[in-house]
């Protein structure tokens, strides 16, 4: 089975609500990310004393935007660049003991526990977005929304005629445009859906496709409905989809023009 949580090149934290905050932006989430670092750290390792600053940093954090999501204090930055996450009281950070009964899940469910993408991606589809994101903040953003990163895969893929893959990554132009495309999930209204997948939960609790409204805007179906879905353009959801639609157009064609040779002019 892959492993999602600590890539090579990559980080993720939502499961442990990195992203339930108002302000979710890569700064506010760095900024709360570094304050539980620096307080972990002066911290003694043990179970007594880290629950006493889990108490505290979590009543100093800012409010959640669902406060039915957990939120894990004890999630911070387990290198001195800030540039990988993790929990500062597992026991490969602590040295020795195990200390994640003092935030909200205990051992048990922290050592047990797979987000859905474990069992939806591919070994192919997990690298691919390691290395078109890399950064923390965007790749947990991606990673954990499976619909989203084929959707914008798939995009590349129906426009160039080549399927995206590993090697293509190599060229730094490319790499760069394709990041361009992903970030759109960085850059998504205050509110809006899209920040957390392309589905809304049903009357039963079970996860339902959203589909955008464009009877509503009057317009006919976009070429890019898969992907404008992910990212919530629909007019519920505080989002322009005309505006959407053209940054969509602009980052895919970025990202065909560095995949395959331009024609030649005559």
């Amino acid at each position: 089975m892959i492993r999602l949580c600590q890539r090579p090149g990559a980080s993720c934290g939502a499961c442990c609500g990195l992203y339930n905050s108002r302000d979710h932006g890569r700064e506010a989430v760095r900024a709360e990310l570094t304050r539980r670092t620096l307080v972990l750290r002066r911290t003694a390792p043990t179970l007594g004393a880290f629950s006493e600053a889990a108490a505290r940093l979590a009543e100093g954090g800012p409010a959640p935007l669902f406060p039915s999501v957990r939120v894990c204090p004890l999630l911070g930055f387990l290198d001195e660049a800030e540039t990988r996450v993790g929990c500062l009281a597992h026991p490969l950070v602590t040295g020795g003991p195990d200390l994640r009964d003092a935030g909200v899940y205990d051992v048990t469910i922290c050592e047990s526990f797979l987000c859905p993408s474990h069992a939806w991606l591919d070994e192919e589809e997990a690298e691919l977005t390691e290395l078109a994101t890399g950064d923390f903040h965007l790749y947990g953003l991606v990673v954990t929304d499976v619909p989203f990163l084929r959707a914008a895969l798939g995009a590349v893929a129906a426009l160039t005629g080549a399927r995206v893959e590993r090697r293509h990554l190599a060229r730094p132009a490319f790499r760069e445009a394709l990041t361009r495309l992903l970030a759109l999930k960085e850059e998504l209204e205050p509110g809006s859906e899209g920040l957390f997948g392309a589905f809304r939960p049903g009357r039963d609790g079970e996860p339902v496709p959203r589909q955008i409204d464009y009877q509503v805007i009057d317009r006919d179906r976009s070429p890019y409905d898969a992907l404008l879905t992910c990212v919530g353009a629909d007019p519920h959801s505080g989002n322009d989809l005309d505006l959407l639609e053209n940054e969509v157009r602009r980052r895919l064609d970025a990202c065909a023009e560095t995949l395959t040779p331009l024609p030649v002019q005559r």
